[in-house]
């Protein structure tokens, strides 16, 4: 726990200064001669802009950045250094669990667009869950081939790379995860690459179905397009937590995913449904509950009293109740 701690804490502070960096030090700030005299000049992602002749406040200004800058460099090497020897002690203890790929796209989402309302569902959020209680789970739990990011349809979604450029989600993900993921065809929702990982985008079923929601068309023509599906709108809207998990190699990544009391929910809520697989519908269950026994032993602060119950649909209650109360051990028979 301690070691998976240092890693979040090391992630933190390495984003503070790189964003730092892209928000303080990107272009250039430098003398050029104009008619024989010197000028501060700015440039900065295509604009040009004068700061004056050179004075004691220009100069101020232009020592300022150039040292802020290299002060900046150093931290963040200092700090790369220190999360690559941290890496190695979380190899070593056997806790890197999220699959590389997964961990790449969602470092490279939070420093695109760093207050995006994007999310992790599916198999991927037990990670957040096991993070945030200090276990690990069996990996026949987590196992998956794939990552479901859930975009907020309400919001329409904006990247940005350093170089000010507005990149689409496939040309982020080639660029700064791998190359081969490629959409099947127009109007893909998933990217795989040539390992078979999937990244897959979805949003909510909107209500009526052919009402048009701001983030449900892609970024630019030919890019990947969240695919609404039912049922999604339940984890748009409910409360949301952010940890820390650790990759396959070592490396934090920064994870959002539903209440974990939610997302059981939602799960029982898929094995319920007739027309879910049946192999699914068994996963389905086993996950919720499994959560749902974290949440009794490891996560107290997400109660699961009355007041939680009900805002559930009516007909889960009974089934979640239930459940509940055999995670807490509440049952009045044997557990034969």
């Amino acid at each position: 726990m301690r070691e998976r701690v240092d890693a979040g804490q090391i992630w933190t502070a390495w984003l503070e200064a790189e964003q730092r960096r892209r928000h303080s030090f990107l272009g250039f700030l430098d003398w050029e001669e104009r008619s024989g005299r010197d000028y501060l000049y700015s440039r900065k992602r295509g604009v040009v802009k004068s700061l004056g002749r050179r004075s004691p406040e220009t100069e101020r200004i232009r020592n300022a950045f150039h040292d802020g800058r290299a002060e900046n460099a150093s931290r963040l090497a200092d700090l790369s250094e220190e999360m690559n020897r941290q890496a190695a002690v979380l190899r070593a203890l056997g806790l890197g669990r999220l699959p590389v790929p997964a961990a790449r796209i969602l470092r490279a989402v939070r420093l695109a667009a760093p207050d995006a309302t994007v999310r992790v569902v599916g198999t991927n959020a037990i990670y957040a869950y096991e993070a945030m209680a200090g276990v690990i789970f069996d990996p026949a739990s987590t196992a998956t081939g794939d990552i479901d990011i859930l975009v907020d349809d309400r919001n329409r979604l904006k990247l940005v790379t350093e170089e000010d450029e507005q990149p689409t989600l496939t040309g982020l993900i080639q660029r700064e995860v791998d190359k081969s993921f490629q959409a099947r065809g127009a109007r893909d929702y998933r990217l795989t690459n040539n390992a078979g990982y999937m990244v897959e985008f979805i949003r909510p079923e909107p209500k009526p179905v052919y009402r048009h929601m701001p983030g449900a068309t892609p970024l630019a023509e030919g890019d990947v397009e969240p695919a609404p599906i039912r049922g999604l709108q339940w984890l748009v809207n409910v409360p949301l937590v952010e940890t820390i998990v650790i990759d396959q190699r070592g490396f934090p990544a920064p994870m959002r995913a539903a209440d974990p009391r939610f997302w059981a929910a939602h799960k029982l809520w898929l094995a319920e449904r007739e027309d879910r697989d049946p192999e699914k519908k068994i996963r389905d269950r086993q996950q919720g509950q499994l959560v749902l026994d974290l949440i009794a032993t490891k996560l107290p602060q997400f109660r699961l009293d009355e007041a939680f119950m009900n805002t559930m649909p009516g007909e889960l209650r009974p089934l979640l109740k239930a459940l509940s109360d055999r995670s807490k051990g509440n049952k009045k028979t044997p557990d034969w």
